[in-house]
């Protein structure tokens, strides 16, 4: 038999778990931010609704950009425990555009979507002198953050960012961006 003790020790174990559901995305997030610097990358802009994060990063280097939107989907512990901590995820790559001619032109942008055949499709914008690729995912925070201690796997997060802004970069300069620098 339990003991008021446990009782009241169990309890709060699980109103700690049912808060921390909430909050995984702010430990993604810190993450992210520590990942990207510790990659010469410096936060240019940030802003947050709560649900919906957005992030904009430059490149010391080269002031070529990343810009990283996430919304977190599952904050109810019984509905991560179950679907895990579902995000949707968009990452996009900046460069300064080289000439403003070819932004203008729509057949460039066909060109490049159609490489990723049915995996998913790329945006561009253009911001200012910026020209953008952007890939929206799906991801799961529990892949990247450990559940029990609430740990970001920085190894993971740097890896994976690196691999999304490579490809998108690839788009950038083929489209019009300048060519220097990586992530």
């Amino acid at each position: 038999m339990a003991t008021f003790e446990q009782l009241i020790k169990d309890s709060w174990k699980l109103v700690e778990k049912e808060h921390a559901a909430t909050y995984v995305d702010e430990v993604f997030i810190g993450g992210l931010v520590s990942t990207m610097l510790e990659s010469g990358h410096a936060l240019f802009d940030v802003s947050s609704t709560g649900d919906n994060h957005n992030m904009m990063f430059e490149n010391l280097g080269n002031q070529d950009r990343v810009i990283i939107q996430i919304r977190h989907e599952s904050n109810a512990l019984a509905e991560a425990k179950t679907l895990g901590h579902r995000m949707q995820f968009t990452c996009g790559y900046g460069m300064r555009a080289k000439t403003i001619g070819k932004l203008i032109s729509s057949s460039w942008r066909e060109s490049l979507s159609g490489a990723l055949d049915d995996i998913g499709s790329i945006m561009y914008d253009v911001q200012g002198n910026y020209l953008f690729a952007s890939m929206p995912l799906y991801i799961k925070a529990d892949d990247y953050v450990d559940m029990d201690t609430l740990t970001p796997d920085f190894e993971k997060m740097a890896g994976d960012i690196s691999a999304i802004t490579e490809k998108l970069k690839e788009f950038v300069e083929v489209n019009g961006g300048h060519d220097h620098g990586t992530f």
